[in-house]
């Protein structure tokens, strides 16, 4: 399973590559040939999006990072290839995807946690009946009461 694995990561990295090197076309042609390039990037941009998840659904315990989702994967992969392409500079790119990792590591937070809390909801044991109280010995509503009641004066 680890040479799929591999294969499949080495995959998606050429298709990153193979999107940054269509940007860089798109940046140098005017026109219609920018436009039709634009176009290939995107798709080429999905591509790779598309292959990282499949990735991401290969295996169970997914080690390289953790993309909770394809939408978190798609930015990823934006992102990358925008930093191959040389689009930004770099220090732009590191800040971007350092922003990236953060918020991926507050979902797993965010994620890790409710699973917790979802575990310790499973295992609490089941509520007690509600408390009731206790009538005290002698005590009777006054409308039951015995006790002549005392007359309004008008």
């Amino acid at each position: 399973m680890e040479t799929s694995r591999l294969t499949a990561f080495v995959t998606w990295q050429r298709s990153v590559q193979l999107a940054a090197e269509i940007l860089k076309l798109a940046q140098a042609a005017q026109g219609r040939p920018q436009r039709c390039l634009d176009d290939l990037a995107e798709e080429a941009i999905q591509r790779a999006a598309s292959l990282g998840d499949s990735y991401l659904n290969l295996e169970t315990g997914f080690e390289l990072w953790s993309l909770n989702d394809g939408r978190a994967l798609a930015l990823y992969t934006r992102l990358k290839t925008a930093e191959i392409a040389g689009l930004l500079p770099e220090r732009d790119i590191r800040r971007l995807l350092g922003m990236f990792e953060e918020v991926e590591r507050m979902m797993e937070n965010y994620l890790r946690a409710q699973a917790k809390a979802e575990e310790a909801r499973k295992t609490v044991p089941q509520a007690r009946s509600r408390w009731q109280p206790h009538p005290q010995d002698g005590f009777k509503p006054l409308s039951e009461s015995k006790v002549p009641r005392p007359r309004r004066e008008t």
